[in-house]
């Protein structure tokens, strides 16, 4: 018999007894074999383990083998998802996917190795799922919808996904949304015990890739990063093309680390739809603060379902209602100056007017001026001299009433101009 190793299996260790059909003839692995598309495995690769889809007598599942040996606390939480999933109730459609530990999973080199079993969760990943769906703008709304209430699921439940990212997110026909990879789960039975794992850069906050700070909240950052990217989508389908590079949806960590500062945040910030631009500034004021400080699921909610909201042109946003201003009653109106007319002495006319302080006061509703009779012209007889303009004081006079006239002919000009 071969000497049992003792360094843990690579990949192509793993590769070889999955097709060999290593596994133990009991369990959820008895009759078990491998998939095979054109020939070849069906097979996927993350950061610590590699997983393959399986058929059995019991159905379809997939094994999940570890790059690297599993610290205790995996073997430990995945006892406990699978006394929370016992204590879930059937019928409320469970979230995560159902997975159990298996000790003795596949035999390699004279030696049975852990795994994990878990359910073959059917459909597609987010991020496969975007990309056939850019244009759609009401499915893509729909989408937004349920994963809100996956969000809010969680929460009530008081169970955190630790990862979550666009290919933990499987989405079955119908539009069902199941989380898959669950090895950096938090519930209240491991929360003495932090996951070594701290999430996709592109999809966490900052301070928990500094840190790694892991509790109940630690999926509100993600899950806002996701509910966003994808109602921007449904908005601006040309963002996919600008700014999704295989490893992200929009955001990247360059983001996170410089809010408000990059293409991105000004393409969302400029956004034609009010909720984008509502929950980008969430995003960008969770960005700058810490984990606890980040919003919970019920923040994304659409602020159309509360009262005093309404919805805007696009439909899938609102703003807020404000009361109609109070109606203020119009002046009183300013009675019309009306200039009185000239007196019989002219040069007494003049004087008030060049008394006066300063110009009348113009009304709301003008009316013309009166300016008064003329001063009389007066008759002679014919064949009567007229009388001497070098006369004791008759000059003067002539020239102090042509003055008066001149004057409130002018005043008439101004105040015609005015009104």
């Amino acid at each position: 018999m071969a000497k049992a190793p003792t360094t843990w299996p690579d990949t192509a260790a793993f590769d070889k007894a999955v097709q060999l059909g290593a596994f133990p003839p009991h369990g959820r692995l008895k009759g078990a074999v491998v998939e095979k598309r054109g020939g070849l495995m069906r097979r996927m690769e993350g950061a610590n383990a590699v997983a393959y889809v399986l058929d059995s007598p019991r159905g379809a599942a997939v094994l999940r083998c570890f790059k690297n040996k599993p610290t205790p606390t995996v073997h430990r939480r995945y006892e406990a998802l699978e006394k929370w999933a016992a204590r879930a109730d059937a019928a409320r459609s469970p979230v995560l996917a159902d997975a159990v530990w298996a000790e003795e999973a596949v035999h390699i080199d004279g030696r049975w190795w852990p795994a994990v079993v878990m359910e073959h969760v059917a459909g597609e990943s987010l991020r496969a799922h975007l990309a056939s769906r850019l244009g759609h703008t009401e499915e893509l709304n729909l989408l937004a919808g349920g994963w809100r209430r996956v969000l809010g699921r969680l929460d009530r439940d008081e169970v955190a996904h630790g990862d979550l990212q666009h290919d933990n997110i499987r989405i079955a026909n119908g539009g069902r949304m199941r989380l898959i990879d669950l090895d950096a789960v938090w519930m209240a039975e491991l929360s003495a015990e932090p996951s070594q794992e701290f999430g996709h850069p592109h999809f966490q906050h900052p301070e928990r890739l500094r840190t790694g700070r892991w509790d109940r909240a630690v999926d509100h950052f993600s899950g806002l990063v996701i509910h966003l990217s994808i109602l921007a989508l449904a908005v601006d389908p040309g963002l996919w093309d600008d700014f999704h590079n295989e490893d992200n949806l929009l955001f990247t960590a360059t983001d996170f680390e410089h809010p408000m500062a990059t293409r991105l945040w000004f393409r969302l910030a400029a956004s034609r739809s009010v909720t984008v631009r509502r929950l980008t500034a969430l995003l960008d004021g969770a960005c700058r603060g810490s984990m606890s400080q980040v919003p919970p699921p019920r923040a994304l909610d659409d602020p159309e379902q509360q009262p005093g909201r309404s919805r805007t042109l696009h439909g899938s946003s609102s703003v807020p209602r404000f009361p109609a201003a109070p109606v203020t009653p119009a002046p009183a109106q300013t009675p019309a100056v009306v200039i009185p007319p000239v007196a019989a002495e002219p040069s007494s006319a003049l004087a008030a007017a060049s008394e006066s302080p300063s110009p009348p006061t113009v009304a709301d509703r003008p009316l013309v001026p009166a300016l008064g009779a003329p001063p009389p012209v007066p008759a002679y007889a014919s064949g009567a001299s007229l009388p001497s303009a070098r006369g004791p004081g008759t000059g003067r006079k002539i020239l102090i009433g042509a003055a008066a006239a001149l004057l409130l002919l002018l005043i008439a000009l101004v105040l015609g101009a005015a009104l």
